[in-house]
C-alpha cells in the first residue's frame, strides 16, 4: 500500500470507530430511557425527532467518509448524487423492513418472523439490490468452471464483488476493471478461490450462521425488555437500539471466526497448484486496508487478516473447514433487524456500493 493508502486508512479505522460508537451510545442510551419511562409510552412526535438526528448524524459521516477520506475525491455533485440514491433506496429498504416487524410483532408477539422474511429477502435480491442502491450493471457473463461470472462496472475502487445464491444458482460478482487491471494469473487465484467457497457452501453457512446470530439476539432482547409487551412504537425503538448493541457485539466476535474462511481458500488455491502470493500481496492496494500491526486491533476491525499474515498462514498447515464470511455478512443482513450499523463500520461509511457487498476476500 502507498502511503497516502496508508494514511487514508488510519483516518477511516477512526471515523469507522467514532461512527458505530455513536451508534452503539445512541442504542444504549435509548435502551436505558426506555428502561426509566415504562408508564409512558413513545410517540411517533418524539421517534420522528430521533429519526431526524440519526439521519444528520449518518449524513456527516458519510460525506467525511465518501467524499473527503478517498485517495481520489469526487466531485461533490458526482458524490450527493451517488449517495443520494442509495440513502433513498436504503431508506425503502428500512421501511419494508419496519412493517415486517409490525406485522410481526401483530402476528406472533415477537419479531422473529420478520428477521427470517427480511433476511430471506435481503439473500434472493442481494443482486439487484446492487443496482438499485448504486446502480452498478452486469456488463458480461461467462463461466469460471461450473459456476456463473457475471462482470460488474462498479465505480467505487474497493468493490471486490463476492458471492451470490448457493448450489447451482451460485455466481461470482466481479468488478468488470479487474479484467483489464490485473495480471491473469491473479485474477485466476481469485476466481478459483471464489469458485471454491462457493462449491463447498461457505456462502450458505455464513447466512445461516447470522441468521441464527440475528434470531438469537431477538430472543435475548426480548427477554430482557419485554419488548413484546410494549406498545408498537415503543417496541420498535428498543429493537432497533438492541438489536443495535447486539450487532456491535457481532463485530467484535465475528471478524476473528471470519479469518478462518480467508486463510482456508488461500490454501485451498495453493493445494490446486496456483500461486496466490502475488494476488494476496495485491489485495490491500485494491480495497484501501491492509489490517493493523496491533493485535488487538487487527482481530477485532479487520475480518480480512493483512497481507503479511496470509502468507505466514499458506506455510501452516490448518483445517479446510470454515464457516465463511460471517463478519461483512452480517454487515449486510444485519439491516433485517433495523441496525444501521452495516452503513456505519469504516470500510462502508458513505459508499453505497459497500452497503450491498462490503469488500471480501
Amino acid at each position: 500500500m502507498s502511503p497516502g493508502q496508508l494514511k487514508l486508512a488510519r483516518r477511516r479505522l477512526m471515523l469507522g470507530i467514532m461512527n458505530v460508537g455513536s451508534w452503539v451510545l445512541a442504542g444504549g442510551s435509548g435502551l436505558y430511557w426506555l428502561s426509566l419511562v415504562v408508564p409512558r409510552s413513545l410517540d411517533l412526535g418524539q421517534l420522528g425527532w430521533i429519526i431526524l438526528a440519526a439521519v444528520l448524524l449518518q449524513s456527516v459521516c458519510d460525506y467525511i467518509g465518501g467524499a473527503v477520506l478517498m485517495l481520489a475525491p469526487p466531485r461533490a455533485g458526482a458524490f450527493f448524487r451517488s449517495w443520494l440514491r442509495g440513502v433513498i433506496v436504503h431508506a425503502f429498504i428500512l421501511v419494508g423492513i419496519v412493517l415486517l416487524h409490525v406485522f410481526s410483532l401483530r402476528l406472533t408477539g415477537g419479531f422473529g418472523l420478520a428477521i427470517l422474511v427480511a433476511t430471506a429477502g435481503l439473500a434472493l435480491t442481494h443482486r439487484w439490490l446492487l443496482r438499485a442502491v448504486a446502480g452498478n450493471t452486469v456488463e458480461g457473463e461467462s463461466r469460471h468452471g461450473k459456476i456463473r461470472l457475471l462482470k460488474i462496472n462498479a465505480h467505487d475502487p474497493a468493490f471486490t464483488g463476492g458471492i451470490t445464491g448457493w448450489g447451482k444458482s451460485a455466481c461470482i460478482l466481479m468488478p468488470t476493471n479487474w479484467s483489464v487491471n490485473l495480471p491473469p494469473s491473479e485474477l485466476e487465484v481469485e476466481l478459483f478461490r471464489r469458485e471454491w467457497q462457493a462449491q463447498n457452501g461457505l456462502p450458505g453457512r455464513a447466512l445461516l450462521f447470522v441468521l441464527s446470530w440475528n434470531l438469537m439476539g431477538g430472543v435475548v432482547g426480548d427477554v430482557i425488555f419485554k419488548l413484546a409487551e410494549r406498545p408498537v412504537v415503543e417496541a420498535l425503538f428498543g429493537q432497533a437500539c438492541w438489536m443495535t448493541i447486539w450487532a456491535f457485539l457481532g463485530l467484535l466476535v465475528l471478524p476473528i471466526l471470519s479469518r478462518f474462511a480467508v486463510f482456508a481458500a488461500d490454501r485451498a488455491a495453493a493445494l490446486a497448484g496456483y500461486d496466490p502470493r502475488g494476488w494476496i500481496t495485491r489485495f490491500p492496494e485494491l480495497v484501501g486496508e491492509d489490517g493493523d500491526a496491533r493485535s488487538a486491533v487487527q482481530a477485532i476491525f479487520y475480518p480480512i487478516p493483512s497481507a503479511a499474515q496470509r502468507l505466514q498462514a499458506l506455510d501452516q498447515r490448518g483445517s479446510s473447514f470454515a464457516l465463511g464470511n460471517l463478519a461483512r455478512t452480517n454487515l449486510y443482513y444485519s439491516l433485517a433487524t433495523l441496525t444501521p450499523l452495516g452503513r456505519a463500520v469504516h470500510c462502508n461509511v458513505g459508499r453505497p456500493t459497500l452497503w450491498i457487498f462490503p469488500p471480501a476476500a
